[in-house]
């Protein structure tokens, strides 16, 4: 059997990894606990948009306390917090694809309750909402979540006295932890910044959580953070991030809202910088045209894109996000750069000749010399070919750094 469990928490607290993590001590069940992100797109979503999946013998007992914690711990007064529970039995072959298929799609599009109600039907789950139980949607993608390339996260959790106050962490333990673990823990601190990032800052149970590759890792990082509060527990998760999970190819007229997509195509606008430092240009393939936005606080990623010229061909990685039909980058490759050319005025009579008009070459001011045939002077422009991402301080959940990948 798994149990998946979603939308618990609300802006004003509370967090679903926490509930799991209390079952999973009360119960004593052995299996790892899984942390399931799902897309990051989605306008419902509070916070990291998680989901968590528990497998464990099945009992009644286990059901009725599982209904019990959410029913009792749950912000279910706040109006965005839709608690969802979906309790999965052992399943065929057939119908283990029909829910990993599920969890694809609710990774990186949009989902109704609904199709939801229908998956869980088809596949002989319990689903049990409430409110509008939108919840669950994310537990049952929890329950199929295909974990490839997982990764894994230790989350301490603070004592409930400290719950709305400033995180007490030595910070510098934390840039040591860093330089010692990387690139097997991964995205703790921003070195340009100079911030950590494995502290939230809500009000919510988690004091921090450390992300590397193995369990065994991110114990020994753990070991060396020294907290400057009290910590209730610890516990480890096997999670989705840092996969590019919920990134799909999809040609540009195929896109719709909320979509989380990889894209082929040709720089076809300059880029441009508005009010409050944000970049866009656009993008097109065979099928369509599309915004591209690389937003301030995105840093050295936004310069780079400022050196984008029309007629590069690039590989984008990105989101839709909720007001615009702007693709949110993510990371970019850059495979071929445009030569761009400008004619050069020779020299006469000691001194750079003038342009004698569109298409008429140039002449000398001095000695009305004219020449009709023109240099051309490739440009040099200030960006190489490769990959090229947003600092670890923009960077969302399920976004693969580019230390994981697999490169030559």
């Amino acid at each position: 059997m798994i149990i998946g469990i979603d939308d618990t928490d609300s802006p004003n607290g509370m967090c679903t990894t926490y509930l799991a993590a209390k079952l999973k001590k009360k119960f004593k069940i052995k299996s790892t606990l899984r942390l399931i992100r799902l897309n990051p797109n989605i306008p419902y979503k509070t916070r990291g948009n998680g989901a968590v999946a528990i497998v464990t013998d099945f009992n009644h007992k286990i059901r009725k306390e599982v209904i019990d914690y959410i029913t009792t711990y749950s912000h279910l007064s706040h109006k965005k917090t839709n608690p969802g529970i979906a309790f999965v039995p052992k399943l065929s072959r057939k119908k283990q694809i029909i829910l990993e298929k599920f969890y694809r799609k609710v990774v990186s599009e949009h989902v109704s309750i609904i199709e939801a109600e229908d998956t869980a039907v088809e596949i002989g789950a319990e689903v049990i909402k409430f409110k509008n139980g939108r919840g669950i949607i994310g537990a049952l993608a929890a329950c199929g979540a295909v974990l490839d390339d997982k990764t894994f996260e230790l989350i301490a959790y603070r004592e409930k006295r400290n719950y709305g106050q400033e995180r007490k962490i030595n910070f510098q333990s934390v840039f040591s932890m860093n330089e010692k673990f990387y690139p097997k823990c991964f995205d703790s601190v921003d070195i340009v910044s100079n911030q950590i990032l494995i502290t939230p800052h809500g009000p919510d149970p988690i004091f921090c959580g450390i992300r590397g590759k193995s369990s065994m890792v991110v114990k020994k990082a753990w070991n060396d953070i020294i907290p400057l509060e009290k910590i209730e527990f610890i516990q480890v998760f096997e999670t989705n991030q840092a996969s590019d999970d919920h990134l799909k190819w999809k040609k540009i007229r195929e896109i719709k809202p909320f979509d989380c997509v990889k894209i082929s195509g040709k720089v076809s606008s300059n880029p441009k910088t508005i009010q409050g430092g944000h970049v866009f240009f656009k993008l097109m393939d065979e099928t369509g045209e599309i915004d591209c936005g690389a937003y301030r606080q995105t840093g050295e990623f936004r310069d780079v894109m400022k050196q984008l010229c029309t007629g590069d061909e690039i590989i984008v990685y990105g989101g839709i996000g909720r007001h615009s039909n702007t693709l949110n980058l993510e990371k970019i490759c850059i495979e071929k750069l445009k030569s761009i050319l400008l004619d050069t005025p020779p020299l006469c009579c000691g001194r750079k000749m003038t342009s004698s008009g569109k298409n008429k070459g140039f002449k000398c001011r001095k000695c009305n010399n004219k020449i009709r045939k023109v240099m051309k002077t490739k440009v040099f422009r200030d960006i190489e070919l490769g990959w090229f991402e947003v600092p670890p301080r923009a960077r969302r959940h399920l976004s693969k750094p580019l230390v994981r990948f697999n490169r030559k």
